[in-house]
């Protein structure tokens, strides 16, 4: 427009409305220089400043919200009241915040009948990437260098450099320079720490220096960009707080070390100190727990918002949910799903706020009274009893929900529920429940467990179980890639958990340890892909080409599905070691914590399903950092200091022994003639790897191995895998899928379930290589004919042996036994040894007995691991770490003899008493483990009332130490004698004897055994 045309009359109507507007504009500018805090010119930019006081123009128009979107941050200002900043981030909940910052008025803005003031809020996004060196002065840079350095001895400059490089600028330059210390120091807290690191500052002087009266600073690991600054905006606004400003930058965004660091200064909701506004323990715990549960589902929005209970209590109810379903779901899956429950919780919220009450009369720290909690559960019993809607059905599903949390509370022994930091719950638990669930638990849990311990925590929830007081087991991880598998895996975690546990305790008959069982069940991650889409978005902003986008792309989707896992598995050992860690007499060490159990508990894990080697690391060292008794023998398989069950092979070698057996029992010398072989379980896994290994090694000639099947495919050569190429595989940690299809023989094939193709816009086809006269032909085979080839081939294929050693439980059952027979109804193989625990259910186990398949059941064929396990325990607690790694060469040759001698002492009686008996070998494998188990704890029973004495020529004393490895018994006795706890010692004692005789005299020889123990004792030594 030029000058000649702004003074042409026909733009009169354009001059005025640019002189409104001017006059307009220089009024809001004019009252927000006067208005608005000093800190909001020195931190806002003239650019923003120049969007606010335009956007001020036209607030009344646009009911008092305005927004203005930038690029990568956006300016929202509102009436300021209580909800303001819920209000702000609502419409933001899916962005990733990098920054917020608010500023109030000191006036109300220049509107008629306005009586309130302004809120600004300043959003930065994560994609807002700012460098350090454009924006922070080096003169503050280098002052900021010296504090940190001199708190951090050991960071180097480099250190130093890289990290104020990944912190965002606009968070450096707007903390006081004493904050931003403290924020660092958190940092490098949080580095190593899952829960929130964090500490609160409270200004007396509030009044007078127009400050928040309380300040917090915290870092946290792997905390989530979307959502979360609006959750915490709600946990605050809830407790009667609100935030006049919040400072936050991600340190590694997108890598696993991601760590957030935040300041928030806080203040009452109506002016008032935030001490006097909310419960501050209260608000504090729930604030620590804010990334770890829900926050809108029907919990929320039925009770806590309404604020019926409080977020903590909320919390506590989202675990009754999971242990209620797994309770109820053996009555009916489809009447008790996770939804239903969730919902019977909340249509009667005078009877879930009393439950809630009940339980803080229990357990809280500093109100429990045992006298009110009694009370209450009986008045809640009643009120449970009375009610009535009219709608029976109903009824029935909501008393049975509340029943069980009422349960729930009343056989709760202790819990870290009121501890101030955790990253999960953790309940102890009386098994005695389970005979309170409306359903006939002799039938589905015919054996009581000893103990129960269940936790929730964020994305999983999971148990432990044992059967004996000393107890060791497997911590297994269901970590489910697809959500469809979702409702059906975790309908049966309980059950599961339960069986594998009591199948353990028919394992360890050979070792003073009880069974037990640890399951984590983690649903799939379900923000994985939207984060990855940020990633990609913003490094599309980089320049970076297409083809390292997408490297980059996928090392971000496995290093954070890796993290996810051990983040789960290390919440869960956190939570546990909360709750068991005692002193000797008992006294748990942890505060905040009311314990009805008071008895010292030691329980040992070692690996199972999805537990790597990092992880067992990590696990050694935290049971050694928080003091548990057990130390770094508190888990097995250790890679150095341990004994790796994949790397010596030693669950396989009871099964080698075990096939080796059966197979001369049924005419077969393997070591001379030829025998065919078919396993589930793939060349890079421990059980089925080491067997394949164990064929290699010992039966070059003679064994033929037809088929195998593993996650990445399946594989089947009647002419025989070649052993040696299965070997590499083995040695490369490879899966059969990488097996070269060149070496089939004809009529052999390979579906590699990884090799995809796209048939149609909705549909796939997966590569099957197939060897036809001598020609290698690629196949492409539709989802449907994949399915059927990979479910079907292993126990389609007809072999001498089957060896399931991989796999979950339930695979063969009585609904698809016919999988496992022939054309002719005749089972697919002559023997089966179980490697892999519970593959076959008890009804398959038995329907193919009866067809005269000898089967090995899992607590005998796969007995090796756990044996290894509690000798591990023992050299652990004995020697430590240090004289361990000295010795453990010859250790662990003494080791491997121990088990074949073990597997051998049993397989030996099996097949004797089955050739005798002719009953199956399952039967008599259960009759061998309650035969010994019986005799163990009748010996500990007399041995309870005695003290044993220090003195090597005590006969007990002797019975122990003959027990013992030789190197550990020969030069090492006065660390046993010192180091192993007497109730271990005892039970070595007990299960030594026990199963000695058992091996020694059959199952048809059945004395008391405290009634001849003296002659027991003294044959053990004359045998010594």
């Amino acid at each position: 427009m030029t000058d000649q045309d702004v003074a042409d009359p026909s733009n009169e109507q354009l001059l005025a409305a640019i002189e409104i507007e001017s006059r307009r504009f220089q009024e809001c500018y004019l009252w927000l220089e006067q208005s608005m805090p000093p800190v909001f010119f020195e931190e806002v930019t003239q650019e923003k400043i120049l969007l606010i006081a335009h956007g001020l123009i036209g607030f009344n128009l646009q009911e008092y919200l305005c927004t203005v979107n930038l690029k990568n941050s956006a300016v929202v200002m509102c009436l300021d009241s209580p909800d303001a900043d819920l209000r702000i981030l609502k419409n933001f909940s899916t962005y990733g915040i990098k920054n917020y910052q608010c500023y109030v008025s000191s006036t109300p803005p220049p509107f008629p009948h306005v009586t309130t003031n302004l809120r600004i809020a300043i959003i930065y996004f994560t994609e807002a990437i700012e460098t350090v060196e454009k924006h922070y002065p080096l003169e503050s840079k280098e002052k900021l260098r010296a504090l940190v350095k001199e708190r951090n001895p050991g960071l180097s400059d480099a250190e130093f450099d890289k990290l104020i490089s990944g912190i965002n600028s606009i968070f450096l330059r707007s903390l006081p320079l004493e904050r931003l210390i403290l924020a660092l120091d958190m940092f490098f807290r949080a580095k190593t720490r899952d829960n929130v690191q964090y500490e609160v500052r409270y200004n007396e002087d509030w009044e007078e220096t127009g400050k928040s009266s309380m300040n917090i600073v915290l870092a946290w690991r792997n905390t989530p960009k979307h959502n979360f600054l609006y959750r915490l905006a709600r946990v605050i606004h809830r407790h009667g707080l609100r935030m006049r400003k919040v400072n936050a930058t991600y340190i590694n965004p997108y890598s696993k070390e991601s760590i957030l660091i935040m300041s928030l200064g806080l203040h009452g909701s109506n002016g008032e100190a935030a001490w006097d506004a909310a419960d501050i323990p209260d608000f504090l715990r729930e604030l620590a727990t804010v990334k770890y549960f829900a926050s809108f589902d029907l919990i929320d929005s039925n009770l806590v918002s309404k604020n019926l209970i409080s977020g903590n209590s909320g919390n506590l109810l989202r675990a009754m949910v999971n242990f209620i379903h797994q309770a109820l779901v053996y009555i009916d899956p489809n009447l008790y799903t996770i939804e239903k429950i969730e919902e019977d919780l909340c249509r009667h919220p005078e009877l879930t706020v009393e439950l809630c009450n009940a339980f803080s009369a229990k357990f809280h720290p500093d109100k429990h009274d045992e006298i009110e909690y009694l009370a209450l559960h009986d008045q809640l019993q009643q009120d449970i009893d009375k009610l009535d809607t009219g709608n029976e059905e109903n009824d029935t599903r909501r008393k049975n929900v509340l029943r069980q949390g009422l349960s729930f509370v009343k056989y709760c022994l202790k819990t870290n529920f009121y501890r101030t930091n955790y990253t999960a719950l953790s309940f102890r638990l009386n098994p005695a429940y389970l005979d309170n669930i409306p359903f006939d638990r002799q039938k589905k849990f015919p054996e009581m467990p000893y103990g129960i311990i269940y936790m929730k925590g964020m994305h999983f929830f999971g148990f432990h179980i044992r059967f004996k007081d000393l107890a060791r087991g497997g911590l297994r991880t269901v970590y489910l890639e697809q959500a469809e598998h979702l409702q059906q895996e975790r309908n049966s975690i309980f059950s599961e958990c339960y069986n594998l546990a009591w199948t353990q305790h028919m394992k360890n008959k050979d070792i003073p340890e009880g069974g037990a069982k640890a399951i984590i069940f983690l649903k799939p991650w379900d923000r994985l892909e939207s984060e990855a889409l940020i990633l990609q978005n913003e490094l599309g902003l980089s320049k970076i080409p297409e083809r390292e986008i997408q490297h980059k792309i996928e090392n971000f989707r496995k290093e954070q599905k890796e993290e996810y896992l051990y983040q789960a598995q290390r919440s869960f050992i956190e939570s546990l070691i909360t709750i068991v860690n005692c002193d000797p007499d008992g006294k748990i060490r942890a505060k905040h914590i009311v314990d009805y159990w008071k008895r010292p508990e030691y329980i040992y894990l070692g690996p199972d399903e999805n537990m790597h080697d990092s992880m067992i690391v990590w696990i050694a060292e935290f049971s050694k950092k928080y003091g548990y008794k057990p130390g770094s023998a508190f888990i097995s398989s250790k890679p150095v200091v341990g004994i790796n069950h994949k790397e010596y092979g030693v669950t396989s070698l009871g099964v080698n022994v075990y096939m080796e057996t059966v197979l001369k029992y049924l005419g077969i010398d393997p070591n001379t003639q030829k025998f065919t072989v078919k396993m589930s379980g793939g060349p890079d896994g421990d059980v089925a790897g080491n067997q394949i290994l164990n064929l290699s090694r010992y039966y070059p000639i003679t064994a033929k191995l037809v088929a195998l099947t593993d996650v990445s495919g399946t594989v089947r050569d009647m002419g025989g895998l070649d052993l040696q190429i299965l070997a590499e595989l083995f040695k490369q940690a490879k899966p059969i899928r990488y097996y070269p299809p060149e070496n089939l023989s004809d009529g052999g094939f390979l579906l590699d379930r990884q090799a995809k193709r796209a048939q149609t816009a909705y549909a796939q086809q997966t590569l099957c290589w197939k060897k036809q006269k001598s020609k290698l032909i690629e196949e492409w085979l539709s989802g449907s004919e994949m399915n059927q080839l990979y479910r079907t081939n292993v126990h389609q294929t007809i072999a001498d042996v089957f060896i399931p050693a991989g796999g979950r439980p339930r695979t063969i059952n009585e609904t698809n036994i016919k999988e496992f027979l022939d054309e002719h109804g005749k089972p697919t193989a002559k023997a089966i040894i179980e490697g892999a625990n519970l593959y076959l259910t008890p009804r398959a186990r038995s329907m193919l007995e009866k067809q005269g398949v000898i089967i090995i059941k899992d607590s005998s064929a796969n007995k090796g691991g756990v044996i290894c396990s509690s000798f591990e325990v023992l050299c652990g607690l004995a020697l430590g770490d240090e004289k361990f790694l000295v010795h453990k060469s010859v250790l662990v040759q003494e080791l491997l003899e121990r088990l074949r001698q073990c597997a051998l002492n049993e397989a030996n009686l099996l097949l004797r008493t089955h050739s005798k008996t002719g009953e199956p070998l399952t039967e008599i494998s259960d009759k061998i483990s309650k035969r010994i188990n019986r005799y163990t704890y009748q010996i500990l029973d007399y041995l309870d009332a005695i003290p044993l004495k220090n003195d090597p020529t005590d006969p007990l004393i002797k019975c122990f130490l003959s027990y013992c490895l030789p190197t550990l018994r020969n030069r090492f006795q006065a660390e046993l004698l010192k180091e192993i706890p007497e109730h271990h010692k005892k039970a070595i004692i007990a299960c030594h004897i026990g199963a000695g005789m058992v091996y020694k005299n059959g199952l048809s020889w059945e004395p008391s055994i405290v009634d001849i123990l003296p002659v027991v004792l003294q044959q053990e030594l004359n045998g010594l």
